[in-house]
């Protein structure tokens, strides 16, 4: 019985030593379980399996974190690659259909053009020598609509494209403060004071029948007009005189200012299409086949390409960049300066530009601009001899009234006050995409005469500048429709395009941290009751250095019984 006890209490001893192994077996399953846990945390944070099934689906927090991640990644390609400009650029690229070429082919704005003219109020008494001075009166204005299109249109695989100018005029009488194209003044008389120019550098008997002509019909260098008629041409025998002396100098029956300048019946140009360089559409690339005006020599003076024609300018200006502005009209490209870029015009920022100071110079301030002087003859400072652009009629061009021009051409007229205020141009520009958003233009067209005692009648008017008309191409404003529009592109996009981003970045970096966030405070508490579990099972089990110590007095025991009792085959020997 002692012996069945004894054996009895072996194999209890013998339970009791491997509890110890499968209590450290299990601690160690247990941190080995616990370590597995910790490194899929976040697997088993964002994903659960299904309800009766073993596939899994995401967790709120994962799809948090990956909107998070992907709004920053978003913001960032969106700050790269900036959506807004590329779709900017298309848009300003010209093609059949296109929004910007559609506005640069036919603009939907009002533009009109302002002209005075300068009624001589003492014609008699000058013409007589009773008078040293001319005595003139400004009169006007008389206002034009310009309905500005581009005609013809060929694209070319080079990017650029043909086009033939349009300029009609409408007479807007309602803008016209009272005065009528019927008005009847004292004016220059143009094709007189024109071929007395051309015949005085011929010998005396070219001379000769012009000047019994002139007698018998008692034709004078000042006759009464109308405004009409200085404008846009009469009839008269001068121009068929004209054609008869000097063949190959005028193909038209009437002389007119304003009607020579919006001469643009033969004319071609080609413009870029920005397939290239999206801030190059709509500047000139060439005028009547090339890119440097014939009248002049020399880059500074001749060259019109990167201009514009004033219906588009170009876009993405830098800061102090510089531009160049052309017109037939004008005979030259013009160079424009900026004065400022902080103007706010109708909601739209705009950069406002003016000709460059001393512009009108031709050499004696600015070297650069002798080049300006025609065929080696440099007239004053603040006059440009155009008669190459107006068929050879002695034409200069100046600011009205000689704003910014040698005081000397004031000495034989009256009635003439230059002032910055009124006869200053100016353009407000969005730098952005180059479109004028108001617009004032304004020269003075003069007859700048040489020596021409040798014609009858004309005496009086040898060497002297006789101005004619000043005229101003202005846009007031834009119409309401493309003023919207451009709010909206230029604007509210804008607005828009950066809310969206800051969006992204805000709302992309708040998901990522309170998806963070809450992935480490739940890993933080999982860990904490790991520890907890672990900690309890040490304290139930024991220390493995107790374990071991178990163990070795199991053995002992299990030994010392087996001395006293004999081996298990004997001990089998008592079992029942």
């Amino acid at each position: 019985m002692k012996s069945f006890i004894n054996l009895l209490g072996s194999r209890y001893n013998s339970v009791r030593t491997y509890d110890c192994d499968s209590s450290k077996s299990e601690s160690l399953a247990t941190n080995r379980k616990n370590l597995t846990r910790q490194f899929s945390i976040v697997d088993s944070f964002f994903h659960q399996r299904k309800e009766g099934e073993r596939t899994r689906y995401p967790k709120c927090i994962f799809i948090l974190m990956t909107i998070g991640l992907l709004s920053i990644g978003t913001g960032v390609l969106s700050h790269i690659w900036e959506p807004y400009m590329l779709i900017f650029k298309w848009k300003l690229i010209f093609e059949n259909g296109g929004e910007i070429f559609e506005l640069w082919r036919t603009p939907p704005v009002d533009l009109y053009i302002k002209i005075y003219l300068f009624n001589v109020t003492n014609g008699a008494e000058y013409l007589n020598g009773e008078a040293d001075k001319m005595h003139f009166e400004e009169v006007g204005p008389y206002v034009y609509r310009e309905l500005l299109s581009h005609e013809n249109i060929t694209f070319y695989d080079n990017a650029t494209l043909f086009t033939r100018p349009s300029h009609p005029l409408v007479f807007q009488e309602h803008l016209s403060e009272g005065h009528k194209e019927d008005d009847i003044f004292l004016l220059p008389n143009i094709a007189l004071l024109s071929i007395a120019q051309v015949a005085s550098g011929h010998s005396y008997f070219y001379r000769l029948p012009l000047n019994l002509l002139i007698r018998q019909t008692k034709i004078l260098p000042l006759e009464r007009q109308t405004a009409k008629q200085f404008m846009f041409g009469y009839e008269t025998t001068l121009t068929t005189l004209g054609n008869t002396f000097l063949p190959n100098w005028i193909t038209f029956s009437k002389v007119g200012l304003i009607d020579r300048m919006y001469d643009f019946d033969d004319d071609f140009e080609v413009f870029y299409t920005g397939q290239d360089d999206q801030s190059m559409s709509g500047l000139y690339d060439s005028y009547m086949g090339s890119p440097n005006l014939k009248q002049w020599s020399g880059d500074h003076c001749s060259n019109i390409r990167n201009a514009s024609d004033g219906t588009k300018f170009k876009s993405f200006i830098g800061e102090n960049e510089q531009l160049l502005f052309f017109r037939k009209s004008m005979c030259r490209p013009q160079r424009m300066v900026q004065v400022g870029n902080d103007y706010n015009v109708d909601g739209l920022q705009a950069t406002k530009f003016v000709f460059e100071n001393n512009a009108l110079d031709n050499g004696e301030i600015n070297e650069e601009n002798k080049c300006f002087c025609r065929k080696g003859k440099c007239l004053p400072r603040g006059l440009i001899d155009v008669t190459d652009c107006y068929y050879g009629f002695p034409i200069a061009l100046s600011y009205p009234h000689f704003h910014e021009g040698d005081p000397a051409l004031l000495d034989k007229v009256e009635g003439i006050s230059p002032n910055e205020s009124s006869h200053g141009s100016y353009f407000m520009i969005n730098s952005l995409s180059g479109l004028p958003l108001t617009l004032s233009v304004k020269f003075q067209i003069n007859m700048a005469m040489g020596d021409i005692n040798s014609i009858a009648e004309c005496e009086r008017f040898s060497n002297m500048v006789i101005p004619t008309l000043w005229f101003e191409i202005t846009m007031l404003k834009l119409p309401t429709s493309l003023q919207n529009r451009f709010l909206f592109y230029l604007v509210y996009l804008r607005i828009l395009d950066r809310i969206v981003y800051y969006a992204m970045f805000i709302g992309g970096g708040l998901l990522l941290i309170y998806s963070v966030l809450r992935v480490s405070f739940t890993i933080s508490a999982d860990y904490s009751s790991s520890m907890k579990i672990s900690n309890s099972r040490k304290n139930f089990y024991g220390t493995d250095k107790t374990c071991k110590e178990n163990r070795r007095n199991s053995i002992m025991k299990n030994n010392y019984s087996k001395q006293e009792h004999g081996s298990d085959t004997e001990r089998q020997q008592f079992l029942p």
